[in-house]
């Protein structure tokens, strides 16, 4: 580069901006200094020479202020760093410092519009864009003010949380705002944020996008087409509906709040959108086209560690299919519904246990495209699931807490972190994948998945059906089965080999042996170890597979409830003392000081005679949750708890009729009720994690444990006394007052997860 090209380059620059130039002479003095080319006070000097200033400010008492240099000397000061700029540097040095001072520039006015609430966001997604095209790279930028626009960037679009914003300062890319801004929809104020589930996905994405760059990811992975509604459309969808006293809904009793939720439900989904977001969601789906979604909530509290409110909101699945009139109502009408879920009693309850409640609860929205495959006239990713950075409960001491595990379904995800109806994802401990839950070849049949979860095109709704029913739609037109399917035939499994054209669709089984065999476990592994390096927390992650790539659908801090100090089970605690105790699927925990027990028996629970009845029971134990003192009591009752669908399996409850117990237990009995899954890795696990409420099953009719039927089904019942409104239901629900029946003693509970067994006694307070 000659000397001629950086002239006419600086010299347009100080036509179009010259306070810019300005900045570009300080920069190029101030590079001249540290190299050691000039010295300042020498330059002083010649400028005071070359005015015929009064007194050299070099040889000036070095004990006063040096005067101050006129106006005039401003102008000489910028032609002398040119001038020995020329002399000491490099054409080529110039001309960088030039365009790195203007880049410099972009990135201050980037930062200085995000700080700005006021700005709208198609303002700054142009700024940002012009950013980006000006120079390529951030690269050209100096580091300080890189990171000071990704804040900047941070705070206004992701969240003002600081340990988020430290994190994501380091790897979201202002390249990564850039697609983000162009996936907004627009709504009529600028304030909204992402919302959590949002945020953890662009992080996410950024974090693996730079070990992919640095050569530390091997693995392949695609995140979905993804749009944005920020936070504050809930705000202007209550405003314009005229709901605005919705919004205290939250400080009412809980059962109030209950009461009123569908109420609430039909206003939201009977109301309309606003104007902007109406005309910004419709030229999104211009945009995609006609493939099924999933719409998201990702509220502002969302995901955040500690408190993820894992399944308190709604994602809801549309068909978007047909005129464009029809699939706008279609996606209006899901987000009114995600919306209203903001009101629900579960939520509400969460916040309200965790201090939030005072919080204005904004709902962003995500709304993605459905990761899979059309066959059969049926729309799923051929498997899906959630794996954790660090496996909580263990199947197999083998298997370390580092490990890692993977819970996986066929068909979408939704098996996999929400219990259901008799059914089984498939557990894999990811550093040990062919360590399985279950071993013998009559259990892994009886214990696996039994239906799939998809979205039908010709009903176009979401939909459940059996393994069968899906085989017999889709065939051998489906991907991957014989790493998916296992073929069970004269108590055997054996592996799919070939097509095999004689198998029936009711010998298959999905087992994911071939998977497991693969390098997929490895490289889940690899990417989660990665996302808890660069989050410094343990993770949760759901993904979709669709037969070529590996989808990430979100990303969250995992929060871990083994953090608890070992206890040893005592050694010498009398057998008349103890009450119940485990050996499978230990957690490490102590819930001491137990005043009440909670019985639902797992035989008593199954006579009854109706829904309503069963119903009944959960509204039983939602009152006695609310009435017995908080971490002072602990449920048993038969597995599984917070199951969805046929209710015949477990007592009918949510998060917020169990959320003042101290411990959840789960009573397998033998007759079909051995439970490989149990609870682990579904988002009514991670409630219990979040809110530390201890969690064991327990399995009555092993020889190997203690079961004090006595003490526990021969107790004196408080049930009247405590909740009179369901005395009727005394022949199903004990309530033990511990001190009562064990003269002035309470309940311990010690749960030993390195020993794997723990123990229910008796003994005086702690």
């Amino acid at each position: 580069m000659t000397q001629a090209v950086w002239r006419e380059r600086f010299d347009e620059l100080r036509r179009r901006r010259p306070g810019l130039a300005q900045r570009v002479c300080r920069r190029l003095l101030l590079d001249m200094q540290r190299q050691g080319l000039i010295d300042l006070d020498d330059i002083d000097e010649e400028i005071a020479v070359a005015l015929n200033l009064s007194g050299s400010p070099a040889r000036l008492d070095p004990n006063r202020p040096k005067p101050r240099l006129p106006k005039q000397s401003r102008h000489a000061l910028y032609e002398l760093a040119l001038k020995y700029a020329e002399r000491h540097l490099s054409a080529d040095e110039i001309d960088t410092t030039i365009v790195l001072t203007e880049k410099r520039a972009l990135a201050l006015e980037v930062a200085r519009l995000a700080e700005d609430a006021d700005t709208p966001l198609g303002e700054l997604r142009d700024r940002v864009h012009e950013f980006l095209e000006f120079a390529p790279g951030e690269g050209s930028s100096l580091p300080e003010d890189v990171i000071g626009t990704r804040a900047a960037l941070v705070r206004r679009l992701l969240t003002d949380h600081l340990d988020f914003i430290a994190v994501a300062k380091r790897f979201v890319r202002v390249s990564d705002f850039g697609w983000v801004l162009d996936r907004i929809v627009p709504t009529y104020g600028q304030q909204g944020r992402l919302g959590g589930k949002a945020a953890g996905l662009v992080l996410a994405h950024s974090i693996l996008q730079q070990a992919h760059y640095e050569g530390r990811l091997n693995a392949e992975y695609r995140i979905p087409r993804s749009y944005f509604l920020p936070s504050n459309g809930i705000l202007e969808f209550i405003e314009y509906n005229n709901l605005e006293e919705i919004i205290n809904v939250k400080y009412k009793d809980l059962e109030e709040v209950r009461q009123e939720y569908p109420l609430v439900e039909r206003l939201f989904k009977n109301g309309a959108m606003p104007p902007t977001i109406h005309d910004g969601l419709e030229k999104m789906l211009m945009e995609i086209g006609e493939r099924p979604l999933v719409v998201r909530s990702s509220s502002l509290l969302e995901d955040r560690i500690g408190h993820a409110f894992s399944g308190k909101y709604k994602s809801l699945f549309i068909r978007n299919q047909g005129t464009i009139e029809a699939r706008l109502d279609a996606l209006e009408n899901a987000i009114s519904e995600v919306y209203a879920s903001v009101f629900h009693p579960d939520p509400i309850e969460y916040r309200r246990s965790r201090g939030l409640l005072d919080f204005q609860e904004q709902m962003g929205i995500l709304i993605q495209e459905v990761v899979g495959r059309e066959v059969g006239n049926m729309l799923a990713p051929v498997f899906a699931g959630v794996a954790f950075s660090r496996c909580e409960m263990r199947w197999s001491p083998r298997i370390r807490h580092t490990d890692g595990m993977a819970r996986l379904v066929l068909g979408l995800g939704t098996r996999a972190v929400d219990r259901t109806v008799d059914d089984y994802p498939v557990l894999v401990a990811l550093e040990q994948p062919t360590l399985r839950a279950v071993q013998q070849p009559n259990e892994v049949y009886r214990y696996s998945q039994g239906a799939v979860d998809v979205i039908d095109l010709n009903e176009g709704q979401f939909d459940s059906i059996s393994i069968e029913r899906f085989l017999g739609r889709v065939g051998r037109k489906l991907p991957l089965m014989n790493k998916i399917f296992s073929i069970y035939r004269h108590r055997q499994l054996l592996p799919m080999v070939g097509l095999m054209a004689q198998v029936e669709p009711s010998e298959l089984v999905v087992t994911f042996d071939g998977l497991v065999k693969s390098e997929f476990p490895s490289s889940l592994k690899s990417m989660l170890d990665l996302l808890e390096d660069g989050l410094g927390e343990p993770v949760d992650v759901e993904f979709a597979h669709d037969g070529e790539n590996l989808f990430m659908l979100q990303c969250r801090a995992l929060s871990l409830g083994s953090s608890a100090q070992r206890v040893p089970v005592p050694a010498t605690i009398d057998i008349s003392d103890q009450v119940f105790s485990a050996n499978r699927y230990v957690q490490m925990a102590q819930s001491p000081n137990i005043e009440y027990v909670v019985l639902v028996d797992p035989r008593d629970y199954e006579k009854l005679p109706t829904r309503e009845a069963m119903l009944r029971v959960g509204r039983a134990v939602s009152a006695l949750n609310q009435k017995l003192p908080e971490r002072r009591f602990i449920l048993m009752g038969p597995g599984r708890w917070g199951s969805s669908g046929d209710i015949r399996l477990g007592v009918p409850v949510t998060y917020s009729d169990i959320s003042h117990t101290a411990m959840l237990v789960e009573i397998a009995r033998q007759r079909g009720s051995y439970l490989p899954d149990v609870s682990f890795g579904t988002h009514f696990f991670n409630d219990l994690v979040e809110s530390k409420i201890a969690y064991l099953p327990v399995y009555p009719d092993d020889k190997r444990v203690v079961w004090h039927e006595e003490f526990l089904c021969g107790s004196p019942n408080a049930l009247a006394e405590l909740a009179p409104d369901f005395a009727d239901m005394e022949h199903v629900v004990r309530v033990i007052h511990v001190p009562a029946v064990a003269h002035g003693r309470l309940m311990h509970v010690v749960m030993d997860a390195e020993a794997d067994r723990a123990l229910a006694f008796l003994a005086p307070p702690k």
